[in-house]
């Protein structure tokens, strides 16, 4: 994806693009708004962003992005560059673009993807010992996560529901960006999510509070849309 509200840019890095070879299909979007809710829905192998954009500028974009997203910033101005790097983005292009040297963010982002910092596979399932017995706990249909004191109650979304001896506080050390404490007693899978109501969250029939310590948090890992 290119964003750029430069027909003349997108256009360019759609050529330097074909001339390297190797791409599938390249969007060209305008304006960071229509950018991030097809991101949210969609995934890149690369995003090329102009951070002077209508509407929603290139640091709020970046800011909203998920986490580790390959982005190559290309701009007129270095005055961001420093900031820029605060998101991990893969390099920094100035305009003009120069073919020479795209091609060399080119290479950074095929080591990006093939090495991304700190990337790991995400667990499908959590393994916990209750006794002599090691249950398993298939994240994909956990609907929520309760602390009973010492105690961890992960609840299905039949209904269905295990206790573990395990603390929120480690169960956050463990669990995926999925997941994400809403409560000092409440971790949710983002995947359940169906509503927010002033502070209640609903997952599906089942309602729980949000802490209003754990607010802000929240409405910027699901990247609420204002």
């Amino acid at each position: 994806m290119v964003v750029d509200d430069d027909p003349l840019s997108c256009d360019t890095v759609e050529s330097f693009l074909e001339r390297i070879g190797g791409i599938d299909y390249c969007l060209k979007v305008n304006d960071g708004t229509t950018a991030l809710h097809i991101l949210a829905a969609e995934s890149f192998d690369a995003v090329f962003l102009d951070l002077e954009l209508p509407g929603l500028d290139g640091i709020s974009l970046l800011k909203a992005l998920p986490k580790r997203t390959p982005v190559v910033v290309i701009s007129a101005s270095s005055e961001f560059g420093a900031d820029s790097y605060g998101f991990d983005i893969v390099d920094y292009l100035l305009k003009p673009l120069d073919f020479a040297r795209f091609a060399k963010a080119v290479v950074k982002l095929k080591s990006f993807q093939e090495s991304p910092p700190g990337r790991s596979e995400a667990p499908e399932a959590l393994f916990l010992r209750d006794g002599t017995t090691i249950q398993r706990i298939d994240l994909a249909k956990l609907s929520h996560i309760e602390a009973q004191a010492n105690y961890s109650r992960f609840v299905f979304e039949d209904g269905g529901a295990i206790m573990g001896l395990v603390t929120l506080r480690k169960l956050e050390e463990m669990l995926s960006s999925d997941f994400i404490r809403i409560h000092r007693s409440f971790i949710v899978n983002a995947r359940r999510i169906h509503q927010i109501e002033g502070s209640q969250l609903s997952l599906g029939k089942t309602k729980l509070p949000i802490g209003q310590s754990y607010r802000s948090s929240l409405m910027e890992k699901l990247r609420v849309i204002n």
